[in-house]
């Protein structure tokens, strides 16, 4: 038994849904064939659901949890962004909305990423401990200077 190599992973799986959401995705452009899109999305879920296989963030934001449609902008779904801080004020509370056309739920989505706001936080973090440091350093160097000084005042050099 081959300790190095993990097991491969489910191609065939992969393809199948792979080729499901593309296939649910064209078809859901036109009006005559949405209920075969909305068919082929719901095998989609179950096939994923049946093998454990995740489906991956981005395709998980174009399928709709009530009706199984994909939600194509402008044509089966609408976005709006919202900010509903007070007048706006707060750039990173911004969340779009997208609104399924066919049956009216409506899914939100945070316009900012969650990484970036860590990224924020520890660089102003870093900044804010540099300067604290810089500041420490500072005193230390004067409080240095002021024993020296002291030093020498007592000797009378």
């Amino acid at each position: 038994m081959p300790r190095g190599k993990p097991p491969p992973p489910q191609q065939a799986i992969h393809s199948r849904l792979s080729f499901l959401h593309q296939a649910s995705s064209l078809l859901s452009t036109s009006p005559t064939t949405a209920g075969l899109s909305r068919y082929y999305t719901s095998h989609l879920l179950s096939v994923s659901k049946k093998s454990v296989q995740r489906l991956s963030t981005p395709v998980k934001h174009t399928l709709c949890k009530r009706c199984s449609s994909i939600l194509v902008p402008a044509i089966t779904s609408t976005t709006t962004i919202e900010n509903k801080s007070k007048n706006g004020r707060k750039r990173w509370a911004d969340v779009v909305v997208v609104e399924c056309r066919y049956c009216g739920k409506t899914k939100r989505f945070p316009t900012v990423d969650r990484e970036e706001v860590k990224a924020k936080k520890e660089k102003k973090t870093i900044t804010t401990t540099t300067t604290t440091s810089t500041t420490t350093a500072n005193a230390t160097t004067t409080t240095m200077r002021e024993e020296v000084d002291g030093d020498a005042a007592m000797t009378g050099t």
